[in-house]
């Protein structure tokens, strides 16, 4: 784990925090190499963007007041259809790590076909 260091641009606790949490997951199931720690990478990328996002939304809120000239008007923050592309690209990236509960061997090697046909 020693070798595998999140990049210097990577300033956020959550995103630090998230760096080793993948790093300890993927240690554990024998995946841990110079392939995966590029999606590791990515993942936490996008865990800081999605902090920034979240702290916009904390700021301004959902509905933000959107002034052009005379008109006045509420528009919906952009930062919150943002995040959701975010949460979903780390989707997308956990289940490409293999660890997202649906890949987990443990679950799918306990339900065993049979089980299935009988119920």
């Amino acid at each position: 784990m020693d070798r595998y260091k999140p990049k210097s641009i990577i300033k956020r606790k959550a995103a630090k925090d998230m760096f080793q949490i993948l790093v300890q997951e993927l240690q554990k199931c024998d995946a841990l190499n110079d392939r995966t720690i590029m999606l590791v990478d990515n993942m936490v990328l996008l865990e800081q963007i999605k902090q920034g996002l979240l702290d916009d939304l904390k700021e301004r809120g959902i509905v933000e007041l959107f002034i052009n000239g005379s008109q006045e008007m509420y528009r919906d923050n952009k930062s919150a259809d943002k995040v959701l592309k975010v949460v979903e690209q780390q989707r997308k990236l956990q289940a490409e790590l293999r660890l997202s509960p649906a890949s987990d061997k443990q679950i799918s090697e306990a339900v065993t076909m049979d089980e299935f046909e009988e119920f």
